[in-house]
């Protein structure tokens, strides 16, 4: 399995075998940073990367339980795997364990920022392809839209959105 620092980028090849924990703790080698690898959730999703029918995991990042959950309620008839994540710490644990198709990303989160996070995504090697739906329930407008597609995301959706229209989004990006 191969991971990345969410710090500086460096990739390294680890075996998720070699240990019977769920969780490992990383020190960077080259950065210093320490981090989190989840062991059980890559070694799950690696086979289904592979296979281009498996399910698209879906990452959802929002710092509000109530967000969070109303999501997962109304993309669960997607053939989806939906994951969840309330700050930009355990985001960045989730990318780089299952490296999600498509990123649900509120920009005020605590932790790194939903707009750090979009940045540091387009600059690594290992996450760059995935897909980012920003989303913000305080900034709105053209113009917040505009900066969240200048620095990397693909979509962006203010809070006040239909259900409708949050399925709709997904399918188009996911090409479902």
């Amino acid at each position: 399995m191969v991971i990345s620092c969410p710090a500086c980028q460096a990739q390294y090849r680890i075996n998720p075998a070699a240990s019977k924990l769920q969780i490992a703790k990383v020190k960077c080698p080259e950065c210093q940073h320490i981090f989190n690898v989840s062991l059980v959730e890559s070694q799950e999703s690696r086979p289904e990367q592979r296979d281009p029918s498996a399910v698209p995991v879906v990452l959802v990042v929002d710092d509000a339980r109530f967000f969070r959950e109303m999501i997962k309620d109304i993309l669960k008839d997607l053939p989806i795997k939906l994951v969840l994540a309330a700050d930009g710490h355990d985001a960045w644990q989730q990318i780089a364990a299952l490296e999600p198709q498509l990123i649900l990303l509120d920009l005020n989160i605590p932790g790194k920022s939903g707009k750090e996070i979009v940045q540091e995504l387009r600059q690594s090697t290992v996450s760059k392809q995935v897909k980012v739906v920003a989303m913000s329930g305080v900034e709105r407008g053209a113009a917040i839209a505009s900066e969240m597609r200048l620095i990397g995301a693909d979509d962006f959706i203010n809070k006040s959105f239909t259900p409708r229209e949050l399925q709709d989004r997904v399918r188009k990006i996911l090409g479902l």
